[in-house]
């Protein structure tokens, strides 16, 4: 508020002494000359912006100042944080790229801008796209700064020293001026924090990360940039598992300033002022937070006897300290997420020690020790929090010892006596094994695990990648950072595919796209967090080509993702990958490209693992197809090559072989690859491999089929994306013994309803006493699928018309029988045409010719649910699924002999 002073009352000076920083003069009645150059500034602040189209204030210099500062978070082009100091009625104002650090001596570039008025201070909200400085900011930190002597002389001179008393930052500061370079128009600073009590080490948590709320309305970035209201308080950074309050620090030395009640406890415990006092029984409280001791990747396990070996988990590395019933798990960053996972808190919190710091992964547990990251992550955005085990396998710290010199078998003694070895409830043990490496792998990936982790045996703890832990995957997982997305074609905000990339050498590089393993809430929540990180360009450091960019809206890279995928391309581009989740416990500036897995032995273990639980296949044959040109791409967006497809037939063999052998096929072939020109083909016409092609009369035509392995490799030779299949065998032409409906959703029909609709097509036909089986098209919808005993061509088409009819009448505004496009709008097709001779549908196991190479996946009906969309199975992930799998969904099609009902 600006204040008037009378004419007769001399203008006042504000002095503060303040333990070293004073006396100095913070702020004072500008004179004339001062004033006039603050109204220069703020000229030039205001010709930047155009206030009939943004919120931010038009603002005046103030003739009083009372030393405010405020740090805004500004989710501009670039996310940086404002530093802004009140001097001569305006405030100084300077864009830090990364943020200040509590790290002393750390350096924080500090870009000065133009002055902005004090009014700014309160502006927390969002500046319009095409306005200047477009995006959301927060009012990230407030309070007041209390500078060493002469402030404008100081300032002049290029070197600020204060001290900051605020909501969120506290001590001494240092604000440099360094030499402007050839180009740039604004002087570059740096701002550094001082080793002072309220510095903290580098392997502290971040601040920027543990309080990531506005301090004037408690509101995420997100919550900001969609208008929701002021929160009453922040969201709780932690739980306390028993009602005792937390102990106080001792009282230190402040300056006279009011202190913000917010302070958060890590920045106490970091504090150098705060006294001792009673502790555990061992007489000293666990560390507030270790850097982890971190594995390196390797391609194969060692297998020597120095080491131990344990599963690799698929879920949130955490560290849980526990302090006389007080517990917190931190992130492997230093992140506070006991609120996410409260009831492993309050499970750590009944362990026999009145101190520990334990190391371990909290997962989702599906059984049989069997993690998933994308469960977790849906556990975690539903609020489910009945599945969480947390898995411990290291002890740091217990009852006053600390244990991290010791070697690591006796600290698993210590942690199995704390934690006991129960294979149930929240809290486990991480068991080892002392079979060779190779052997502990090896049983990992046939049982659909991640991989293992080797631990020498008597190493002691140590933070960092030291070479004590070396990890081996099953498949090549690891995490990227999303640096852009393309629009979904199901429907309106949802995501369709991420472009990704990663850091070498500081440089940001193109990692190609991943457009599978979405669920359409994934999909709709991933635009909604991407929309306030978008921006024009491109945020890698080479520029893309053509067919890279096209489509793709570019956000900042700052969420990373972990993506599955089977290893590069030659052109250094993800081949067939699969969306996993995001991580929000890694910072995307750590996110680098690591060495991948040779999992080539492992896969082939997984095949042959998941063999015994499916239908015998047929004899393969002795002769090899040879593949020319392997590498040649047939799906430019994943970087699949004929290679690839060829070895997914091979991995799937015995799954799609009951399905597809010695059945009239139709197919589409793309010889240039899904994107070039494709043609359907139903007869044998072309050049195929004569000796693994069956050419079979049917009048005067011949039609196609195979028998083995070796025919499906000579199909994907033959540039066949899609194999499509008749509802007979060349062995009885005339006779159908499988009836296909395709429910084909029109435009306008929500997910939902496609799934409603499927199941309601199983009730009619098991209203008939009429088993069915559903499988996704690799398209829009599904297929049910039904066995039948041989019935002529006509009477099966006759059948599934009368049904769709049915349907139909039953509820005309949701189905419709016949393909007019004009009728289908809002509509689900309910496609019995299938059922004809010669009518195909696409086999199951099959790919499609469509972007990201999406698979036919016969499914239980149990799975079917509006979290599965139709594209969610894809060339790169079946594989891992088919070894998962405890029994075929299509186990028992080829055994039902079913008859129609009479009148048909």
């Amino acid at each position: 508020m600006t204040k008037t002073w009378a004419p007769a009352v001399p203008k006042p000076v504000l002095i503060c002494r303040n333990r070293g920083f004073g006396p100095g003069v913070v702020s004072k009645p500008a004179d004339s000359g001062q004033t006039g150059q603050a109204t220069v500034a703020l000229k030039t602040y205001r010709a930047k912006r155009k206030f009939d189209v943004t919120s931010e204030p038009r603002g005046k210099v103030a003739e009083t100042g009372s030393n405010r500062f405020v740090i805004q978070k500004h989710a501009a082009r670039r996310l940086h944080y404002d530093l802004r100091l009140e001097l001569d009625g305006v405030m100084k104002s300077w864009a830090v790229t990364r943020g200040p650090s509590l790290v002393p001596g750390e350096k924080r570039l500090a870009i000065h801008v133009e002055d902005h008025p004090i009014e700014y201070n309160t502006f927390e909200g969002t500046i319009p796209q095409g306005e200047y400085g477009s995006g959301t900011v927060m009012v990230w930190d407030r309070g007041r700064w209390f500078p060493e002597g002469d402030a404008r002389k100081a300032y002049r001179a290029g070197r600020l020293n204060f001290r900051l008393e605020g909501d969120k930052l506290h001590g001494a500061w240092h604000l440099v001026r360094m030499r402007k370079r050839d180009g740039e128009r604004q002087d570059p600073w740096l701002l550094i924090k001082a080793n002072d009590a309220e510095a903290r080490p580098a392997s502290a948590p971040d601040i920027l990360e543990e309080e990531p709320w506005s301090v004037a309305t408690k509101r995420s970035m997100d919550e900001i940039t969609e208008g929701a209201p002021a929160r009453k308080r922040r969201p709780a950074a932690k739980t306390t598992t028993n009602k005792a309050k937390p102990r106080k620090p001792a009282k230190a030395a402040r300056p006279t300033a009011k202190r913000a009640p917010t302070r958060s406890r890590a920045a106490i415990a970091a504090s150098e002022v705060r006294r001792a006092e009673p502790r555990a029984r061992g007489g000293k409280a666990p560390p507030d937070f270790v850097a982890p001791c971190l594995a390196r990747l390797e391609a194969e396990a060692p297998g020597g006897t120095g080491w131990v070996h344990e599963i690799k988990f698929d879920g949130y590395r955490m560290q849980a300290r526990l302090e006389r019933g007080r517990v917190e798990l931190k992130t492997r960053t230093g992140l506070d997420w006991t609120e996410k996972f409260k009831p492993i808190a309050e499970a750590v919190a009944k362990l026999p020690a009145e101190g520990a710091l334990i190391d371990g992964e909290i997962v989702v547990d599906l059984g049989n020790g069997i993690s998933d990251f994308s469960t977790l992550q849906a556990d975690l955005s539903s609020g489910r929090t009945d599945r969480f085990v947390y898995y411990v396998f290291d002890l740091l710290f217990v009852d006053g010892e600390d244990l991290r010199q010791h070697p690591l078998l006796e600290r698993k003694a210590a942690l199995a006596k704390l934690v006991g070895k129960k294979r149930d409830g929240r809290i486990r043990l991480s068991e080892d094994f002392s079979e060779p490496g190779p052997a502990v792998l090896k049983h990992a990936c046939q049982l659909g695990l991640e991989g293992s982790i080797s631990k020498q045996r008597d190493a002691p703890y140590r933070s960092g990648r030291t070479g004590d832990w070396l990890k081996t995957k099953c498949s090549d997982r690891q995490e990227f950072v999303i640096a852009g997305y393309k629009d979904s074609t199901v429907g309106p905000g949802l995501i369709g595919a991420l472009a990704l990339g990663y850091y070498q050498d500081g440089a940001f590089r193109y990692a190609g796209r991943v457009g599978t393993g979405y669920t359409q809430k994934i999909a709709r929540d991933l635009y909604r967090r991407l929309q306030p990180l978008r921006q024009d360009k491109a945020p890698f450091a080479t520029r893309l080509e053509a067919a890279q960019r096209r489509g793709v809206h570019w956000v900042k890279p700052e969420l990373v993702a972990e993506i599955d995928s089977r290893g590069f391309t030659a052109d250094q581009i993800l081949r067939h990958p699969s969306f996993k989740g995001l991580r929000e416990d890694k910072p995307a500036r750590e996110v680098v490209r690591e060495t991948p897995a040779q999992a080539a032995a492992q896969e082939d273990a997984m095949a042959k693992a998941s063999a015994v639980r499916k239908p015998k296949p047929p004899k393969q044959s002795s002769g090899a197809v040879r593949l020319t040109h392997p590498d040649r791409v047939y799906w430019s967006d994943t970087g699949i090559t004929k290679q690839d497809l060829a070895d997914y037939y091979r991995d799937v063999w015995d799954w799609i072989a009951p399905h597809v052998v010695r059945r009239p096929l139709a197919l589409v072939r793309c010889p240039d690859g899904a994107t070039g020109q494709c043609f359907f083909q139903k007869h044998a016409h072309a050049t195929f491999n004569q000796g693994h092609i069956l050419r079979v009369r049917d009048g005067k035509e011949e039609i196609i089929a195979i028998e083995d392995l070796e025919g499906l490799i000579a199909l994907a030779q033959a540039g066949v994306l899609e194999v499509h299949v008749w509802g007979s065998t060349i062995d009885n032409i005339d006779a159908c013994d499988r009836l296909v409906f395709d429910l084909d959703p029109g435009p306008g029909v929500a997910w939902a309803d496609v799934i409603a609709a499927t199941r309601e097509l199983r009730t009619r036909l098991a209203k008939m006493k009429l088993e069915s089986f559903v499988k996704t098209t690799g398209g829009k919808g599904f297929h049910v699928v039904v066995p039948i005993a041989g019935t002529d061509w006509d009477t099966a088409k006759d059948f599934s018309h009368q049904l769709a009819l049915a349907m139909e009448a039953d509820a005309p505004d949701r189905y419709v029988s016949k393909m007019t496009k004009s009728k289908r709008k809002g509509r689900i097709f309910v496609d019995y045409l299938r059922n004809g001779r010669g009518a195909t549908a696409v086999v199951a196991y099959s790919t499609r010719a469509r972007p990201g190479a999406p698979v036919s996946t016969p499914i239980d009906w149990s799975e079917l649910s509006p979290k599965l969309m139709a594209d969610k199975f894809n060339l790169g992930n079946v594989p891992a699924r088919l070894a998962r799998l405890r029994n075929d969904p299509w186990a028992e099609i080829g055994k039902i002999k079913q008859k129609l009902p009479s009148g048909t």
